[in-house]
């Protein structure tokens, strides 16, 4: 049996289309694309970085963990990675893809601890270390110092290397050669970026880790007392979403089996349970991405998957309408019982159809009245939060004027002093004066 190849190869572009419609012209002209080499994984598509200015390769670790069906915060704890192990936006203000960008170093660890290093072989290999292109925004042109050979020379273009697929590049000589390709700045195949809930998904959970690895080097130092006293609706709500969610997906019914939830869980390799919860708000927050990130892979997987049936369910109705059509033409009456027949199935059809679209609206209603159940517990927690921070201010107030009477009362109390003392040495002059006199 032969072994599996590498997955082969595509050349994308981040670039964030959005900015082209703002009537910003300077915001217009820092717009860059970010030229990539694009590996799909499990119909995740993880990316390498190679634009110029960054000076060394980039790996989208997150979409690696997604394809491998982790989360992103599962990932980070998996791999126990520091904030200076990854860039997330580059510091660049319209960056068009935030997500965990590592080393290919770093990359190729993670590959091997997952199983996948022969699978992304390609897109981790270090044949490709040297390649690099840049975006000349100056003259609507991509700059390569690599070609792809199965591109013939008249034809390559931008346009050709978006759309063609390879397992290999050459390297032009001499090698301060450079190819120069057009290049359209409007969205087009082969363009990608993350929108806004994308992008903000990313930011809240790298967010959520940063203070919970900070909060663990306070306590290590210093022991902080709880700050919550949660019933764990928080947790029971977003596991009863997730558990719904999961059951749609491989096709089961809702209301026909009791949920059951777990009380505990793994991020990476830190065990989580449903108490924890109450002794950290920013475990909670960490516990909310996670689980927010899962929500929406599964509302990801059970879009593909009605998108996968549908258009399987067409041909079916097109083929039994046209066995239809031709057993009438062939007999050239039609049947009353057939055609009685044929009305109940298309009544009983209906009905079904009804059925589903209640089911459906029944499901609707039932996520989005467990979404409003956790909009009400954020808005009570950010209420709780708001007064404790209120009361801190108050007391913060309170000690800095008390500090301001204590240091008026000392200046009062030297300026006192100071006088009693010119008095008392008044005083001595004085009687010194007196007594010297009298000796005379």
């Amino acid at each position: 049996m032969d072994e599996a190849q590498p997955i082969p190869l595509q050349f994308q572009l981040l670039f964030n289309w959005e900015i082209e419609s703002t009537p910003d012209a300077l915001l217009k002209h820092r717009t860059r694309m970010y030229p990539t080499f694009k590996a799909e994984l499990n119909n995740t598509p993880i990316y390498r970085l190679i634009h110029h200015e960054f000076e060394r390769h980039y790996i989208s670790a997150g979409q690696l963990f997604k394809a491998n069906g982790i989360t992103l915060t599962e990932g980070l704890f998996l791999f126990d990675l520091k904030m200076i192990d990854f860039e997330v936006d580059f510091l660049i203000a319209q960056f068009p893809y935030c997500d965990i960008w590592v080393s290919v170093d770093q990359a190729r660890h993670m590959a091997l601890a997952l199983g996948i290093e022969h699978e992304l072989g390609l897109l981790l290999g270090e044949e490709f270390d040297a390649c690099f292109s840049s975006d000349n925004i100056s003259r609507n042109e991509i700059m390569h110092n690599w070609t792809v050979p199965t591109i013939p020379h008249l034809q390559y273009s931008t346009r050709a290397l978006l759309e063609a697929t390879f397992d290999s590049v050459e390297m032009p000589q001499p090698s301060s050669r450079k190819i120069r390709t057009q290049i359209s700045r409007s969205k087009q195949k082969g363009m990608v970026m993350k929108d806004r809930t994308e992008s903000g998904l990313v930011k809240w959970q790298v967010w959520a880790y940063e203070q919970f690895l900070q909060q663990n080097a306070i306590q290590d130092e210093q022991p902080v007392l709880p700050v919550l006293d949660r019933s764990g609706s928080v947790w029971d709500a977003l596991q009863g979403i997730l558990s719904d969610l999961q059951t749609l997906t491989r096709g089961g019914q809702l209301g026909t089996t009791t949920r059951v939830l777990s009380d505990n869980m793994m991020v990476g390799n830190m065990p989580l349970k449903k108490e924890y919860l109450n002794q950290s708000l920013l475990l909670q927050q960490l516990y909310t991405a996670v689980m927010a990130e899962k929500i929406m892979n599964e509302i990801e997987r059970l879009t593909i998957s009605r998108q996968k049936v549908e258009p399987n369910e067409q041909p079916e109705n097109i083929q039994e309408k046209s066995n239809t059509s031709s057993q009438e033409d062939e007999n050239g009456v039609t049947n009353t019982i057939s055609t009685t027949t044929t009305t109940t199935t298309a009544a009983a059809a209906a009905a079904a159809a009804a059925k589903a679209v209640n089911y459906n609206s029944t499901n609707n209603m039932l996520f989005h009245d467990r979404m409003d159940l956790i909009e009400l517990e954020l808005y009570r927690m950010k209420r709780k939060s708001k007064k404790r921070l209120e009361e801190i201010e108050s007391n913060q107030q309170e000690f800095i004027s008390q500090l301001n009477e204590f240091k008026e009362w000392k200046i009062e109390s030297e300026k006192k002093r100071k006088s009693e003392r010119v008095w008392i040495f008044s005083i001595f002059v004085i009687i010194y004066l007196v007594i010297h006199t009298f000796k005379k």
